[in-house]
């Protein structure tokens, strides 16, 4: 099957998996594929979306709620709940070297999806029913790989994804990057000594570290290791003694110009509409150009 060996291609070359949940081993792909949950994914890459659905007639939430047909579904026989799985062109780098605008885009994409199919919130998308294991009830319905594009087309992106405690998926990442990245600015300034780089470093893991322990399903080790690995070495390179005294000398220098443009009344830039069409600014002002508001 086409569909099975490109399935296969995909998979971590020592995936972790299991046939009893609760216990997990890390095995070669040759013993892995023979047994009934294993992790798709690589490591700090998204190739697969994975929606959990509990209730009976899983396997067809995505034809039910106006959604293209997935890569494929595996249902549990006994109670009829399911996998849904869907496949991406182009994988989404998750690493500490990753852009996070893809990455946030993926995230509100998966949230919307999850939110539209009922899915899960509690999944933590590790291990997923093996679509090559006959204990479940599986079917290859499409060998489409989509774009994010394509996938977001279907939905309503806004208010995606979560924020604060709920956050699940992807969007877990993102709300940590968010959060700490925005309080490392100043941070590092404490730390701001000779050979400082790692008590930096490791401060930045203990504040992510504190902040994912918030989440109804905490991420792994190995991505808030990346999270932290990430935001420590930006904010070391980029926020340093002297950058910081050139730029406050920059603002001494301008201080007590104040701009005498005035704003139009009534005008986009003073009632600010993105905010009740709950979008960002780029957003709005991208959307006003292509002719849709």
């Amino acid at each position: 099957m086409t569909n099975a060996r490109c399935f296969i291609d995909t998979l971590p070359h020592k995936p972790y998996c299991t046939d009893e949940l609760g216990v997990t081993y890390i095995h070669s792909k040759s013993t892995a594929i023979d047994k009934k949950y294993l992790q798709i994914n690589q490591p700090k890459m998204v190739t697969y979306l994975i929606f959990d659905i509990d209730r009976i007639g899983a396997a067809l939430s995505w034809y039910d709620k106006n959604l293209p047909p997935p890569y494929w579904t595996s249902t549990n026989p006994k109670n009829g709940h399911a996998h849904i799985v869907y496949r991406l062109k182009t994988p989404v780098c998750t690493s500490d070297i990753a852009h996070w605008r893809p990455i946030k885009y993926m995230a509100a994409i998966e949230s919307a999806m999850a939110a539209r199919l009922g899915a899960d919130r509690s999944f933590a998308g590790l291990l997923t029913k093996n679509p090559l294991h006959n204990h479940w009830k599986n079917e290859f319905w499409s060998d489409y790989e989509y774009t994010l594009d394509e996938l977001a087309d279907y939905l309503d992106l806004r208010g995606h994804p979560l924020r604060g405690n709920s956050a699940v998926g992807v969007g877990r990442n993102c709300e940590l990057f968010e959060n700490v990245r925005r309080w490392a600015y100043k941070a590092i300034r404490e730390y701001w000594e000779p050979n400082y780089r790692q008590a930096w470093l490791g401060a930045v893991y203990e504040y992510v570290e504190a902040l994912n322990s918030q989440f109804n399903v905490p991420l792994p080790v190995s991505e808030i290791k990346s999270i932290a690995k990430s935001i420590a070495n930006w904010t070391y390179r980029e926020f340093t003694p002297d950058k910081f005294r050139q730029s406050q000398a920059k603002k001494g220098a301008n201080g007590g110009k104040v701009s005498k443009r005035k704003p139009v009344k009534n005008s986009d830039r003073t009632l600010k509409p993105w905010r009740g069409l709950g979008i960002s600014r780029p957003t709005y002002y991208r959307w006003k150009a292509a002719g849709k508001i």
